[in-house]
């Protein structure tokens, strides 16, 4: 996992900033950020921190405001924002079942809404459902008095359809994705084009990892031979959880990095898995 990495594009003009889109994200270990060159379609910035100590959300905010205070590119008054919130407290519902007036209710099923969350709601349109997730309320204020035009998604908004969207390529039935965080990972599951797993789960060792993996493959009656395996996320491509897991499962790949952008060369002194989630929030409506 790479501690901090930052750059800027000696093509970032401040009187272009109208012009540019910034992307955040926020997970309980780390704070990531890109900015994209709408009129050349062209991702110019990115910067990347991960805290491996921090156990609560308002520790990482004092890290964050450091960030703040020290990151120039990131003071700027952009007319255009979203921020990614990683978290794996948060509810389906089917766009046919959904009612507003009950997610509080429909979220309480599942989690624990505590006294400083605030509920949100996204809308996917790659399988047509609503994803309920809770965002503490000073990580959302600190963010929004920042950028004022701020819209706020749960980190599976712009995986599903990034997902989905490639899928229709696919040659395969099935397909199985793993998206790798500090501490969590995405385990999803399509079949026949269609969303049929999302699921995350907490891992503090590697065996934690891999039982997760392998016991969903066997629980869902998943060939490990048949069945691709497409990883993205905060994961090496030598580390010990996919060596691992490599014995048992026979395709496993890395996702590369959208093709229908331009990037600055930074980004290739990175594996391209790494940001997709955090490019592709941009294409999130």
């Amino acid at each position: 996992m790479i501690e901090k990495f930052q750059f800027t594009d000696k093509s970032f003009d401040l009187e272009n900033i109208n012009n540019y889109h910034l992307s955040l994200q926020v997970n309980l270990k780390g704070f990531s950020f890109c900015v994209l060159d709408r009129e050349r379609n062209k991702f110019i910035a990115l910067g990347n921190y991960y805290f491996n100590k921090i156990t609560s959300y308002s520790i990482l905010l004092d890290e964050i405001n450091t960030i703040f205070q020290n990151e120039e590119i990131l003071k700027h008054n952009y007319q255009h924002a979203k921020l990614l919130f990683v978290t794996p407290k948060y509810t389906y519902i089917p766009s046919p079942f959904f009612d507003q007036s009950e997610i509080e209710n429909i979220y309480g099923l599942n989690h624990k809404l505590y006294k400083d969350d605030n509920l949100h709601t996204n809308y996917l349109y790659g399988n047509s459902s609503y994803t309920i997730y809770s965002i503490p309320s000073y990580i959302e204020s600190f963010f929004s008095e920042k950028y004022s035009s701020l819209k706020i998604y749960h980190h599976s908004c712009p995986l599903i359809e990034e997902i989905l969207l490639k899928d229709k390529l696919s040659t395969h039935k099935t397909r199985a994705f793993l998206n790798i965080l500090p501490d969590i990972f995405d385990f999803i599951i399509i079949e026949d084009g269609k969303l049929k797993l999302f699921n995350s789960f907490a891992y503090k060792s590697e065996t934690d990892f891999q039982y997760f993996v392998l016991n969903t493959f066997d629980q869902l009656k998943l060939s490990t031979i048949d069945i691709p395996v497409s990883i993205l996320g905060f994961v090496k491509r030598d580390d010990q959880k996919i060596e691992y897991l490599k014995k048992f499962i026979k395709q496993i790949d890395y996702f590369s990095k959208p093709t229908h952008f331009e990037y600055a060369y930074g980004f290739n002194e990175l594996p391209e898995h790494y940001f997709i989630n955090l490019i592709n929030l941009y294409q999130c409506g």
